[in-house]
């Protein structure tokens, strides 16, 4: 999307869908409260920050914030928010701009393997934010066309589902080595959880 000359961000955001309130944040802070990546993954995501950065046109601070990478629009916040602030559609609407602007997601996104992957489709069924489609592509070093997994790098959470089910360990999160990492993270996460849930 081609930003018009003279608009702001704001501008350009309230044409998106679902972003129409987009500069109607009173900074109650209802949104962070009810958020369970900024209590739980990381406390540098903060969707009302972002929302004043945007009203402010910092444009840049706006499309480098890990804020929009991380949101997974699971609509916690939208359901509290006093404002009907779509918060999740506001986040992706940044992160579209962004990476359209060429920003690149700061996130350890997950990788594919394109000599090892034999196009399952098993990671394409985990993945809970279909970013990941298989796709027929060329492939040197084998010689021929074939059905290889592919990560939509503006999709992907990396939330390391696909490297978890991986039966040729294929994909992988750049961040991480091992599968056994990503599901030892999860089950830690998992047991915190219900740590929490007891109190």
């Amino acid at each position: 999307m081609e930003h018009e000359k003279g608009s702001t961000l704001r501008d350009t955001l309230i044409a998106l869908p679902g972003c129409e309130k987009v500069d109607m944040c009173f900074s109650c802070g209802t949104c962070v409260s009810r958020c369970p990546i900024q209590q739980k993954i990381e406390p540098a995501y903060n969707p009302r920050r972002l929302l004043k950065m945007i009203a402010l046109n910092m444009q840049a601070d706006s499309f480098s914030s890990i804020t929009p990478y991380l949101c997974s629009a699971c609509d916690l916040c939208f359901e509290a928010c006093p404002q009907e602030i779509h918060i999740s559609a506001i986040l992706n609407g940044v992160k579209k701009l962004a990476l359209e602007a060429g920003f690149s997601t700061p996130l350890n996104i997950a990788k594919v393997d394109n000599l090892t992957c034999v196009g399952c489709g098993f990671c394409e069924k985990v993945c809970p934010y279909q970013a990941i489609t298989l796709k027929e592509t060329n492939v040197p070093l084998r010689g021929k066309n074939l059905l290889i997994a592919e990560v939509d790098s503006g999709k992907c959470m990396a939330c390391g589902a696909c490297s978890a089910i991986c039966r040729s360990n294929s994909i992988e999160l750049q961040a991480r080595e091992h599968s056994e990492e990503v599901i030892e993270t999860m089950w830690s996460w998992l047991e915190t959880t219900e740590m929490s849930a007891e109190k």
